[in-house]
């Protein structure tokens, strides 16, 4: 499995552009940010339970466990994580930092394994309150992380690793001076001044922290050397192609629902459920890949897959047991942890301000960012669905998205004549008069006396 080099990349971007804002990641319903000063991290956080500050310090032994229903309910309250932990007698600002160091690393290795996600960064100085700033530089929590999830087996050494041959990178200059190596590190990139054999390589290593396979590894994670492997190139695009297809589907599985693993809607009738069984099992039986062109490690791989799939569709299929999992499903989200809660619907507030602010100066394509993110942060608040419509109607190649999130806002203000109107002016600008006359009639219905309302009536009745 393959490093997000699109994560490291953008992370690269913001050490060199010293940016401020939130960098937002999201993987099915797994949500986690890295917030940034200047080009450094000051925390992270994520809506996964293991990865919450609290649980994380109780690991750590800095936190006693029976501290967490107290913690949880002064969040409740608006304060923020840390504001809740400092409240605990006996624990300190030292103490904090430790767990939002951990954290940190814990959630930046995790991203770095994830191959396919969402990734959307938010300028910005102001759009959360903290207290403790890690200040820590993104190359050095970059080979951190990296070293973090070599030790917990997030990347494995490929097969073939020992027949295989070593260059230099060929941005290794440029890499080599922003990441802070270690001694042993170096030396490896100084002996590829010419492409070697991996197994001539591996004896000269000095021995500093885990194997020599791990350093080179690390090295090649980083895109500071290029590793070619002996194995056939054919056979080698047909086994890698469907490991990382498998690793890509164990991930997405582990954060998703039942439904989502089947890719169907919590609606879905009896017939849909087994139909979009059928369809999996065409594509990921672990019968497929039986063949000598797979590795151990894919049909392995394969089988798991399988597993969830199967036992999401044997919960679903039945009656009894699917409506126990509903209700089930229903518990967890009601009472679920959410990111940082106070701080989410802060971040969101203030993004909604600056993206209406952006739109009254005529900068939609801004304007529509910063609302998006506010939108992400609270997908349920109307008025921020309703400016993002907005935004968008004015962008032609966003309006499908701006008819997608004024619906939305419609449908949770029970109606409004604001969004009705602007449904209105969308669909006419694309030529659809019916649709438009509908929501004209229903936003008349809101508010009879409104001028724009009447005059673009008096407009669409010309046209039909």
């Amino acid at each position: 499995m393959d490093i997000n080099r699109k994560l490291l990349g953008i992370l690269l971007d913001l050490d060199r552009g010293r940016r401020s804002g939130i960098l937002r990641i999201q993987q099915g319903p797994a949500k986690k940010q890295l917030v940034l000063h200047n080009g450094t991290l000051v925390f992270a956080e994520s809506n996964v339970p293991q990865e919450h500050l609290a649980r994380i310090m109780v690991g750590m032994n800095l936190l006693s466990k029976n501290k967490l229903s107290a913690i949880a309910s002064s969040m409740k309250t608006g304060m923020t994580s840390e504001e809740a932990l400092l409240a605990v007698p006996g624990l300190d600002v030292h103490d904090l930092e430790k767990g939002r160091r951990e954290q940190a690393v814990l959630i930046t290795s995790s991203l770095l394994g994830w191959s396919t996600c969402d990734l959307r960064f938010f300028p910005g100085d102001t759009l959360v309150r903290y207290r403790l700033d890690l200040g820590l530089a993104l190359p050095e929590l970059i080979i951190i992380s990296v070293r973090h999830a070599i030790a917990a087996h997030v990347f494995q050494i490929p097969p073939n690793f020992s027949d295989g041959s070593l260059s230099a990178a060929e941005d290794f200059a440029d890499k080599a001076s922003i990441f802070p190596l270690s001694d042993a590190e170096r030396h490896v990139c100084s002996l590829l001044n010419s492409r070697k054999a991996v197994k001539d390589i591996l004896p000269l290593i000095p021995a500093e922290r885990g194997k020599p396979e791990e350093t080179v590894l690390f090295l090649y994670l980083l895109g500071l050397v290029a590793l070619e492997t002996a194995q056939n190139a054919g056979d080698r695009g047909s086994t890698d192609s469907a490991d990382q297809k498998l690793e890509d589907l164990l991930i997405r599985f582990k954060s998703a629902n039942l439904y989502e693993i089947l890719s169907v809607s919590a609606e879905a009738t009896q017939e849909e459920i087994q139909t979009a069984y059928h369809e999996q099992a065409k594509q990921l039986h672990p019968d497929r890949f039986q063949s000598v062109g797979f590795s151990a490690e894919v049909r392995d791989k394969a089988q798991q897959v399988f597993a969830l799939i199967n036992e999401a569709y044997l919960t679903l299929r039945n009656p009894d047991s699917r409506a126990n999992y509903n209700e089930e499903l229903r518990k967890r989200r009601s009472s679920g942890p959410r990111l940082e809660t106070a701080q989410s619907e802060e971040a969101a507030e203030a993004l909604f301000r600056e993206g209406k602010a952006l739109l009254a100066r005529g900068d939609s394509e801004n304007a529509a960012e910063r609302l998006k993110g506010s939108v992400w942060l609270c997908p349920e608040k109307a008025q921020y669905l309703y400016h993002l419509g907005i935004a968008e109607s004015s962008i032609p190649r966003l309006r499908k998205s701006a008819e997608q999130h004024l619906l939305k806002a419609v449908e949770l203000e029970g109606g409004s004549a604001e969004s009705h109107l602007a449904l209105a002016k969308l669909y006419m600008e694309v030529k659809l008069p019916r649709k438009a006359e509908l929501h004209l009639q229903k936003a008349i219905l809101w508010n009879p006396e409104n001028r724009e309302i009447q005059k673009l009536a008096a407009a669409l009745k010309q046209i039909l």
